[in-house]
């Protein structure tokens, strides 16, 4: 009867090892997820974790293109959310958090847009610089007009899988639209100019130093009198 008891208490025991496994993967540590898994150039990444999860500094990647994501805020109830921007360049990549004292990884593509071209900005300060930039595959043409386009940009560089044009933006604050034609079509892909700073306001003028003049001192006047007494007559 014992040996009955014992081997139905090994079977129980294997059986709730069996059930409690999958279970524990479904609760595997996650650390931090991205929004997407693709991404076009340019692109809103936009990254989270639950606050169990303890991450701590900012995410990282090379497919970023500052390299790092923005600090972390509270994004929801125990959620803390930062962004980040995807490379221009199309390609696999990799994002990189500190959690729970372990680094944690998570993989996403830059898709090579095909049909459309992008900007290095959304927004230019007056007078700027601006870029416009497309992949080695894309069927738009090789010059890109805007009415906030100072000139037509021609695109003549090449960079890894990229031709790229550069030129600057009107002075008149807008918003504007850059077209190319890709695929037979025009496409269009909206910017900014933004006003020019204020200057500094002009400083105050310096007072002048004025320099006084020395003033002539006063002649010596020497006593007149005799050299053999110093008095006013001759010595007898």
């Amino acid at each position: 009867m014992k040996h009955v008891q014992i081997i139905a208490g090994l079977a129980a025991t294997a059986a709730a090892a069996l059930m409690f496994t999958p279970m524990a993967s479904a609760q595997s540590f996650e650390g931090f997820t991205l929004d997407k898994t693709e991404y076009v150039p340019g692109d809103n990444v936009s990254i989270s974790y639950d606050v169990t999860a303890k991450c701590e500094g900012k995410a990282s990647s090379n497919g970023f293109i500052n390299k790092f994501s923005s600090d972390f805020r509270v994004g929801g109830p125990n959620t803390y959310v930062a962004e980040a921007s995807a490379s221009w360049i199309p390609g696999d990549y990799t994002a990189e958090l500190t959690c729970k004292g372990k680094t944690v990884s998570k993989a996403f593509k830059v898709l090579a847009p095909r049909d459309k071209f992008t900007l290095d900005k959304t927004e230019v300060e007056a007078g700027g610089d601006i870029s416009v930039m497309k992949t080695k595959q894309s069927d738009c043409g090789e010059v890109a007009t805007s009415t906030g386009f100072a000139a037509p940009i021609q695109l003549q560089y090449d960079s890894q899988n990229l031709r790229i044009g550069n030129g600057k933006v009107v002075e008149t604050a807008g918003t504007y639209q850059a077209e190319m034609t890709c695929g037979g079509k025009q496409v269009q892909v909206q910017f900014v100019v933004t006003a020019k700073a204020p200057t500094n306001a002009p400083k105050a003028p310096v007072a002048e130093k004025v320099v006084q003049k020395p003033q002539a001192k006063a002649p010596i006047v020497k006593p007149k009198g005799a050299p053999q007494t110093g008095g006013g007559s001759t010595a007898r």
